[in-house]
């Protein structure tokens, strides 16, 4: 029997359809979990099919003091440099710092131009007072910021900041406490002269207000100050971004040259490939030096291998399919600009400026064995005039993707490249230690309280006694709330992927991987999670039906369970070990609060702004240390499936 023509095509569509449902399900689902996000529609001009979501970082709520910590530790000698830049380039960064803490105004200068700000219009971001703002930084109040906090303002002499701030000069002395109190410093009585006054008739225009202890003083005891802009302030950029009031936590979207996608490219991840590869040629991975199609024709090409949108298959192919997005963990190549471009050798990861030149985005270890990625951040340091050193500075974890999923590439180039990457050394790290050998942490089945290798005895983990775990949870979250019986306000979170309600003592979402299993097991549970998903409050009855105590407890043990086995095999950024002890404790609950990828000791809270993960997870502890324990076991309800979810999605707490 022949099939006409039209039926195939109509099938081919119906197929490709289909395969875009199960791959958007695939890519709502990436993130880093900890960076807020924003739902894009993209079009793609060469497909048959209507326009596919995918999440691209919010960077209206993202600022330099809310990116991650860096997960290396590394120092520039700026001593060869220093003289032919007038400043010292020597730097220190050191695991957990945030980019604020190791970035200067000099260095951003070029991509967010931050020194344009005064601080009166750092302040009406924060207080919102721009139509465009949307952040939730706090409010700062210059008349209880001390000038010390503003360090730069040691640096200028009283010629200098007469000459830049407005009125300044024409101001009396004794209306300026700082100057007046400088002055007498020196046994200079001129309090009823105004400062123009002061500097024609003494010879103290060179004074340094770092001279003074400027604690004693808030900003606003100098007049003006707040209007001027920091560009205008003697070497304003050696200024630390953290030592600038408020600058740290400005979004990168709404600094005077704001962050945002260049271009509109989003392509498809097909496949992932380890450091076995070698000889890829058609690659969209490099530098701006050296163009963004570096092949890699030694060794240890890890990378990406990238589809365009058209989803229908290999039989319809494109200049587009195949890219290969290179690893810059494995592979580096020319970077920098100017003298300090020989810094590191002159040398940085491969990878893309999808965002402008604030950062490069890193491919980092593509893994097939789970078809996931992660990717990083890379910053470099900047002199005027003088160059900038590769972008070396890194990695800062960024989101991380599964085959299928969407991700941003920005604009592509058809410029080729003879020159070719070069391997780093760089070999796999191992992964996180198991019972079982395989080198994959498994998840802990609520039903069994094993996992499959591993059973909890004694309801205690790594030191860790779960109950007691428990029970200091619960005193925040559903102390004095109904306990077994709470049910929280509806919310969403993962920009709107992600919306429920927070059920029972110890409030689990009920889009939580193990609160939707034990509840879905139920007959009945899967329509109860999806009325609570649109807004549905269950009732006592719904909830002690579907979510009953038992399954409350076991669903929370298991979860904290894994959480210490993966957090025990990470990085403490105020050590600089692993999470071990009462540390321990406290990041597993911050993890609880906020979610497995929150910032660690973050000042960030939940919709309902009691805490922050920092004090939520040593509320825990002090709570953990009064040894609130009680007695109980953990059985199977008879209707509840003894399989169980083996990947949970990366999601923020959104009570």
């Amino acid at each position: 029997m022949k099939i006409p023509k039209a039926w195939i095509s109509l099938l081919v569509v119906i197929a490709c359809i289909i395969y875009s449902i199960a791959a958007q399900a695939t890519i709502n689902t990436i993130g880093d979990g900890n960076l807020p996000t924003r739902i894009v529609e993209v079009a793609n001009p060469q497909s048959r099919l209507p326009a596919t979501k995918v999440l691209l970082p919010d960077w209206s709520r993202i600022s330099l003091a809310q990116l991650p910590g860096i997960s290396q530790s590394g120092a520039i000698d700026g001593s060869p440099y220093s003289q032919t830049l007038g400043y010292d380039l020597s730097r220190t960064w050191n695991v957990g710092m945030t980019p604020d803490q190791y970035l200067k105004l000099g260095d951003i200068s070029e991509a967010l131009q931050a020194e344009e700000f005064s601080l009166q219009a750092i302040q009406a971001i924060a207080l919102g007072t721009q139509p465009e703002a949307n952040t939730d930084i706090n409010s700062i109040d210059l008349n209880k910021i001390a000038l010390s906090e503003f360090p730069l303002i040691g640096e200028q002499t009283l010629s200098h900041l007469a000459q830049v701030v407005p009125e300044l000069a024409k101001t009396q002395v004794n209306n300026i406490t700082p100057v007046a109190t400088l002055l007498k410093s020196h046994l200079i009585a001129a309090s009823n002269l105004t400062l123009a006054q002061v500097l024609t008739q003494y010879e103290v225009g060179q004074m340094k207000l770092g001279e003074i202890d400027l604690a004693e003083f808030s900003i606003s005891s100098i007049p003006n100050l707040d209007a001027v802009q920091l560009q205008q302030f003697t070497g304003w950029m050696n200024s630390n971004v953290s030592d600038i009031p408020g600058l740290g936590q400005v979004p990168l979207g709404l600094m005077p040259n704001p962050i945002t996608e260049i271009g509109s490219l989003v392509m498809r991840i097909d496949v992932v490939y380890g450091p076995t590869e070698n000889r890829r040629n058609n690659t969209i991975s490099g530098s701006d030096v050296q163009g963004f199609s570096v092949p890699c024709t030694e060794k240890d090409c890890a990378y990406l291998e990238l589809d365009d949108l058209e989803n229908a298959g290999r039989s319809d192919r494109s200049k587009l399919e195949g890219k290969q997005w290179i690893s810059g963990k494995y592979q580096e190549v020319e970077g920098g600009r100017g003298i300090l471009k020989a810094v590191n050798n002159g040398r940085e990861p491969t990878g893309r400026l999808p965002f402008g030149k604030a950062f490069k985005v890193v491919v980092m270890e593509p893994d097939e064995t789970t078809d996931t990625v992660d990717t990083a951040l890379f910053f470099r340091f900047c002199a005027w005039r003088m160059g900038c050193t590769p972008y070396f500075i890194g990695p800062v974890p960024f989101f991380s993707y599964k085959v299928n999923s969407l991700i941003f590439v920005g604009n592509l180039s058809e410029q080729r490249t003879n020159t070719a990457s070069l391997p780093t050394g760089a070999t796999r790290e191992p992964k996180a230690k198991t019972t079982n050998g395989t080198g994959v942490i498994e998840k802990i089945n609520p039903c069994t309280f094993s996992n499959g290798s591993q059973s909890i005895t004694g309801q205690s983990l790594s030191g860790i006694d779960l109950r007691s775990l428990s029970n200091a949870i619960a005193e925040i979250e559903s102390a004095g709330s109904g306990d077994y019986k709470a049910v929280g306000i509806h919310t969403c979170a993962d920009g709107g992927l992600n919306c429920g309600r927070a059920l029972g003592r110890y409030q689990f979402m009920s889009y939580n991987p193990y609160a939707v299993q034990l509840i879905a097991a139920k007959p009945g549970g899967q329509e109860l999670l999806s009325q609570v998903e649109q807004g549905h409050q269950p009732t006592e009855a719904e909830l002690f039906e579907f979510f009953p105590p038992a399954d409350q407890d076991r669903a929370f043990m298991a979860d904290m369970a894994n959480k210490i086995q993966v957090t025990q095999e990470q990085i403490d950024p105020a050590t600089g070990q692993p999470f071990t002890g009462e540390r321990l404790i406290e990041r597993v609950a911050q993890k609880h609060f906020g979610g497995d990828y929150s910032k660690v000791d973050g000042n960030g809270s939940d919709a309902l702004g009691r805490l922050s993960l920092k004090d939520y997870g040593k509320t825990a502890l002090a709570s953990y240390r009064n040894g609130n324990t009680d007695n109980g076991t953990l059985t199977c309800s008879p209707n509840v499936n003894s399989s169980y979810i083996s990947t949970a999605k990366n999601t923020e707490n959104g009570r």
